[in-house]
């Protein structure tokens, strides 16, 4: 009788770990509905990009993710927000990384610094060019150069601001090569992108993929790139040269990624990272990606990291020497 009570014991504590094995896992984001802050007005490059990965991320997480378009103040508004959130993965930001370097850069005494969040991880990358419209006839970066040497003073520079990303890599470019040209600060992206189609500056600084259909019709010539164009969707720009790969020191790409306040556990950010690595794969959003312009590409958080305290330095050496003394 003892025997078939221990026996039955065993069994039974066997059958309980085969029942725990097969559980699933505990997720360790708990709700329903993740809540992904975008700090830009509905319409525009990064929040297209967003909802693009907001329905990849629905299909990996089993969650419903709603895109919460929290603008002002150059997407400082939504950002200090999403990051003042509870640290539970059910709020997250979704904003380009040159974006956030830039309010840090040109705003003072915001609540926010890097310190103040994490970085999940980085899903879209695509570099900042200068353009030009092919009627210049520049054609190229060198061909530029030696214009504004011919006449100093005379040649203009379009950026989308003067306080953005964009001012920061004309006046990086202007500083590394000594340009004697005007950089002319426009009402945002949409008015550089007119003026360059109109040929009303003689180049204009811009995030890819902006003005791409006019590149491959031939209208538009690109003269620089901040970051490898490898990956974009016209072949031809595929081979182009860098502008640290020629000597000149200046690097610019917007990574669009995923942020989480600080506070948040190791375990709910790498389970936002696994689903958002998985989402770059996503065929849907793969092609959402490739017709934008680039496909989806996934860098982890401590790489995003990385390349956010290179920019703090980057901005901050531009904006002392090149903006901040004009």
């Amino acid at each position: 009788m003892i025997l078939r009570n221990k026996s039955t014991s065993i069994a039974a504590a066997i059958a309980t770990v085969s029942l725990l094995a097969a559980a699933p896992a505990q997720a360790a984001i708990d709700c329903d509905t993740i809540r992904m802050v975008v700090p830009w007005k509905a319409g525009g490059g990064t929040d297209r990009v967003g909802r693009g990965l907001a329905a990849a991320l629905e299909k990996q997480s089993g969650k419903s993710v709603i895109v919460d378009n929290i603008s002002g103040a150059s997407s400082a508004s939504g950002s200090i927000k999403a990051i003042q959130a509870e640290p539970n993965g059910c709020t997250i930001l979704m904003n380009g990384t040159t974006e956030i370097l830039a309010f840090m850069t040109f705003t003072q005494d915001l609540p926010f610094k890097l310190d103040n969040m994490r970085s999940v991880g980085a899903f879209y990358v695509t570099p900042t060019w200068m353009l030009s419209n092919n009627k210049r006839g520049y054609g190229n970066l060198q061909n530029f150069v030696e214009a504004s040497k011919a006449k100093p003073g005379k040649l203009t520079v379009g950026v989308g601001g003067a306080a953005g990303a964009h001012m920061v890599m004309a006046a990086a470019v202007k500083g590394a090569l000594d340009l004697d040209v005007r950089i002319v600060p426009f009402s945002g992206g949409a008015d550089l992108k007119k003026a360059l189609l109109a040929n009303q500056v003689d180049a204009g600084v811009i995030h890819s993929p902006v003005l791409l259909k006019e590149i491959k019709a031939g209208m538009i010539d690109v003269l620089a790139t901040g970051g490898s164009l490898k990956d974009i969707e016209h072949e031809p720009l595929r081979s182009m040269p860098t502008l640290q790969s020629q000597d000149i020191d200046v690097k610019m790409s917007v990574l669009r990624a995923v942020f989480v306040p600080k506070a948040t556990p190791d375990d709910i950010v790498a389970e936002l990272a696994g689903w958002i690595e998985a989402a770059t794969t996503d065929p849907e959003f793969v092609a959402f990606g490739k017709q934008f312009g680039f496909p989806p590409t996934w860098m982890a958080g401590d790489e995003l990291q990385a390349d956010l305290n290179d920019g703090v330095k980057f901005f901050n050496t531009t904006y002392e020497n090149y903006i901040k003394a004009k």
